[in-house]
């Protein structure tokens, strides 16, 4: 399924964006809308990384804090993971918009892919520069700042590297308290890592998920009985999938046309084609792979707009390759059998990756 940017994750972001009166250019929730109107002094957003929607159906019981308060379903942006999705929440843009396609991104600058977040080569497994390579080259200004330069409340981000930096899922709960205690109106977004670094190690539908899942609704729940004044939403990132790999450098037919390894995510593979193979790229890659992936071209990504609408990036182009290899069933590409390969993954054209829950607290 393609992301619906109508009703996703980027329209989360534009109505927080709407309350605070900062500019937005895309489309808000309307059921936000009506919650946020009631006048709640804070703001909250719970970011679960990987907590989709099935995630929530199979882990977790019907009568739990959770589900109790599961009051719909909206869609993360394309790539449903873990860059493309929370840089949307943290700049009220879609990924067309902001470049952030995914984990690893070529640059033309320094010739390297390159880890998104973490600034690692992404072959070389070493620093990438001595410099935040996509914060240098595909900057945004994010949420925070806009809401405190339009003046009606302030901004804050919980996690290991937000504005408010936090270690432990406790520390997290309670520095959102803390903030939701202080005088003024505030949008507070926190983030926490999990159930998505569990699925990636156990599969999507392990006890260990379940028991992770168990233990974030237990702390979520204690966290919201001690707000007051505060709408608090939950929602996640993406969803996930168990999945095995089809292995690149086992394809040398495939290999000879490519002018770069892939690079953006395993279920969502951009491909740089050699000039001389562009017209034979699209026959034998369907070939192999036909039956697993959806074959974007260039063209095609901003013509069908999988990547949401608004004005590209300038650098959209080189970011998102000559051809986008898109999972449709339960396969993602390693470039070599020597690159990590999990369990479970994210980011191709499932219902499973794309649909996360909008739980929703109310806290007079």
């Amino acid at each position: 399924m393609y992301a619906d940017y109508s009703n996703g994750l980027v329209n989360l972001s534009c109505s927080v964006l709407k309350r605070f009166g900062a500019r937005y250019s895309h489309k808000t929730l309307p059921c936000v809308d009506e919650w946020m109107k009631k006048g709640y002094k804070n703001i909250v957003v719970v970011l679960l990384d990987g907590m989709g929607c099935d995630a929530l159906e199979f882990h977790l019981k019907q009568d739990g804090f959770f589900k109790a308060h599961d009051r719909c379903h909206i869609s993360s942006v394309f790539p449903p993971t873990t860059t493309a999705a929370t840089t949307t929440m943290e700049s009220g843009l879609t990924p067309v918009e902001h470049g952030w396609l995914g984990w690893s991104l070529y640059f033309s600058e320094i010739h390297k892919i390159v880890n998104a977040f973490t600034n690692q080569d992404q072959y070389e497994r070493i620093p990438a520069e001595d410099y935040h390579v996509a914060s240098r080259y595909i900057p945004y200004t994010n949420v925070y700042e806009k809401i405190n330069r339009a003046g009606i409340g302030h901004g804050y981000s919980v996690s290991h590297f937000g504005t408010h930096k936090i270690e432990t899922l406790d520390e997290m709960c309670d520095e959102v308290v803390r903030l939701c205690g202080q005088a003024g109106e505030k949008y507070i977004y926190a983030y926490w890592e999990e159930p998505d670094s569990t699925m990636h190690d156990t599969g999507c539908h392990s006890e260990k998920v379940t028991e992770q899942l168990q233990y974030l609704e237990e702390k979520i729940a204690m966290m919201s009985e001690q707000l007051n004044d505060t709408l608090l939403m939950v929602t996640a990132d993406h969803g996930h999938i168990d999945l095995s790999h089809y292995i690149l450098t086992d394809y040398p037919e495939m290999m000879e046309m490519l002018r770069l390894p892939i690079s953006v995510e395993a279920r969502a593979s951009a491909f740089y084609v050699k000039k001389e193979f562009l017209h034979e790229f699209e026959e034998r890659f369907n070939r192999n792979f036909g039956k697993d992936f959806l074959l974007f071209s260039a063209e095609e990504m901003l013509e069908k707009q999988i990547f949401g609408d608004g004005v590209p990036h300038k650098k959209f182009r080189e970011l998102s390759g000559d051809y986008l290899a898109v999972g449709i069933s339960d396969k993602g590409f390693a470039y070599s059998e020597n690159l990590p390969m999990f369990r479970s993954n994210h980011a191709g054209m499932t219902e499973q990756e794309m649909m996360v829950p909008l739980i929703v607290v109310e806290r007079p």
